[in-house]
């Protein structure tokens, strides 16, 4: 019988979902003796039940000896091969750790000596074909195409439903304002504007986890027009990507919501400021927009954005006005409407 594969990717929400095609062609390409994926476990739902996975082993990265308790676990299972997009030492160390004796990662890695295979991490693409590179060393015949798959339980459709039902049979659009790093996030004010124009004929959700939820407040707060729903922190990361499945259109900021739109198949326009789509963050494999000020010498200030301005300005999302936002948002709504969506 074929030894397991084990996927490393203890990075955040949107990290895991772009990792998900990787999950899946390996599935279908060495997967006689299954795909197991090792997390943290704030994504563990994202793989719940997910067809192309065997078994979910969570670690907690902030836990007291947890790691030594994993590796048990790893060397137990007598994996045959490890593919690890996540480029930290630790996931390096539980990469060697588990004895396997093919391990894939990037070169970039901070543990990359501890690789029998390492790839080169490539500029300027996807993270989603970054991601498959690593499949592609071992196997060539990989579909870069591949998008995130996510299985959607009928609870966490329920859960959507409910949220529905507050307006009825209206067509709707969400908005994700949030994000984990402030330097990510779009101006209040605008989303507000936004949100008020397409509540003229759209009913308007805002979603994201708990800690959005008075962001989330204060802009619905500022809509005086049309239904406005609040479902932020409501719903886990399934429910939400079904709530998202069944808009017309997503509006949100480099965060995992533009990731769970790309996986339910849902037109995206992005806000981008601390970072640049150059990244490979960008929604994928759906209709999309990205709003962006181009040319600043200070951008991008990080890869994963940051707490505070560094030169203090946040001209990249000052200078974002809520009418390009907009006009993205008609155009991609009216490009629905000619596909009969």
């Amino acid at each position: 019988m074929e030894r397991p594969v084990l996927i490393i990717q203890t990075a955040f929400a949107g990290d895991m979902i772009l990792t998900l095609p990787l999950v899946q062609e390996a599935r279908r390409l060495l997967g006689d003796g299954g795909v197991d994926v090792l997390c943290i476990p704030a994504t563990e739902p994202l793989l719940r039940g997910h067809p192309a996975v065997r078994s979910v082993i969570t670690y907690d990265k902030h836990g007291s000896g947890r790691m030594a308790g994993i590796i048990r676990r790893l060397r137990a299972t007598r994996y045959g091969v490890v593919l690890c997009p996540h480029r930290s030492f630790r996931s390096a160390v539980l990469s060697v750790s588990s004895g396997a004796t093919v391990r894939v990662g990037f070169d970039r890695s901070a543990g990359a000596a501890l690789f029998t295979e390492r790839v080169p991490y490539r500029e300027g693409v996807h993270e989603v074909e970054r991601n498959l590179d690593l499949l592609a060393r071992l196997t060539g015949g990989v579909d870069m195409a591949t998008r995130p798959c996510l299985r959607i339980s009928e609870a966490d459709e329920r859960e959507a439903r409910n949220v529905r039902a507050s307006f009825g049979d209206e067509p709707y659009v969400c908005i994700a304002p949030g994000s984990v790093w402030p330097t990510k996030r779009w101006m209040p004010a605008g989303f507000a504007t936004v949100a008020r124009e397409l509540a003229r004929e759209y009913a308007v959700v805002f979603v994201g986890g708990k800690e959005d939820t008075l962001l989330c407040r204060e802009i619905a707060g500022l809509v005086d027009v049309g239904r406005c729903v609040d479902a932020s922190g409501a719903l886990g990361f399934p429910a939400s990507a079904a709530l998202i499945a069944g808009a017309r259109l997503l509006i949100a900021n480099d965060s995992a919501p533009v990731h769970l739109a790309s996986a339910m198949g849902t037109p995206v326009v992005a806000v981008f400021g601390a970072t640049i789509p150059a990244f490979g963050f960008t929604p994928f494999g759906v209709p999309h927009e990205i709003i962006e000020v181009r040319g600043l010498a200070c951008r991008p200030c990080g890869r994963h954005g940051g707490k505070t301005c560094p030169v203090g300005t946040f001209v990249c999302m000052r200078e974002i006005t809520p009418d390009r936002v907009y006009a993205a948002a008609v155009r991609l709504l009216e490009a629905g409407r000619r596909r009969g969506i």
